[in-house]
């Protein structure tokens, strides 16, 4: 059984889209996108943390690559990996925006095939401007394993042009059980190519698991 740690993935919005971790909005072309969090699991706090290095490419301006790796400081060693690479369907300035995404990922001893379906939509609101966003999956192993099947959704609202304030919930269905967690998180900006992230994991079924992360966005 693989439970499968998913770091926050979101856009977040300004007056247009302006895409942290794009999901359904697409990385400007030539646009590179840095993310690096630790998690520290808070009932364990003598155990290592866990990083997190992610980078994402707009190679045009409908097609966005990106690539993720988790280290685990107690092992010393790498032990997750992704690479995708996605489409985003032209929107015509339609409020909904969609992709699709095809991943490859890992632990090296069961590599997975993952279709992923992306779907964003932005809007106002009187705490400022907000937008959810709704990805949906299978990962497939390529050992002949078990299918898994998840979803991940936030929503997020900006109260302040430095500030974005989001929930997430992550829902992941294997053959034998259900997981479900919830992530809040804020993003501080420190400057208009940098900013400071928080987020707080917990485990709502399936497993007790209870994490706090720290981390910076870059943007080139």
């Amino acid at each position: 059984m693989r439970i499968r740690w998913i770091i926050l993935s979101l856009p977040f919005l300004s007056v247009t889209p302006v895409q942290a971790m794009a999901g359904a909005w697409p990385r400007e072309k030539g646009e590179v996108f840095v993310s690096a969090m630790a998690t520290q699991d808070t009932d364990q706090l003598q155990g290592y943390p866990i990083g997190t290095a992610y980078v994402e490419y707009g190679l045009r301006h409908n097609i966005t690559v990106a690539g993720k790796i988790t280290y685990d400081f107690a092992v010393l060693e790498a032990t997750e990996y992704e690479l995708s690479a996605r489409w985003h369907f032209p929107d015509n300035d339609k409020p909904l925006k969609k992709a699709i995404s095809l991943t490859l990922a890992g632990p090296v001893e069961d590599p997975r095939v993952e279709p992923r379906f992306h779907f964003g939509y932005g809007f106002d609101s009187p705490f400022g401007a907000g937008w959810a966003d709704l990805e949906v999956y299978a990962s497939v192993s390529t050992q002949g394993l078990e299918t898994d099947y998840g979803g991940y959704g936030v929503l997020g609202l900006k109260p302040h042009d430095r500030l974005m304030a989001m929930l997430g919930v992550d829902v992941m269905v294997t053959p034998d059980k259900t997981f479900v967690k919830a992530i809040p998180s804020v993003a501080w900006e420190l400057n208009p190519n940098r900013h400071l992230t928080m987020q707080y994991t917990r485990g709502l079924q399936g497993i007790e698991e209870s994490e706090f992360g720290m981390g910076l966005w870059l943007q080139f």
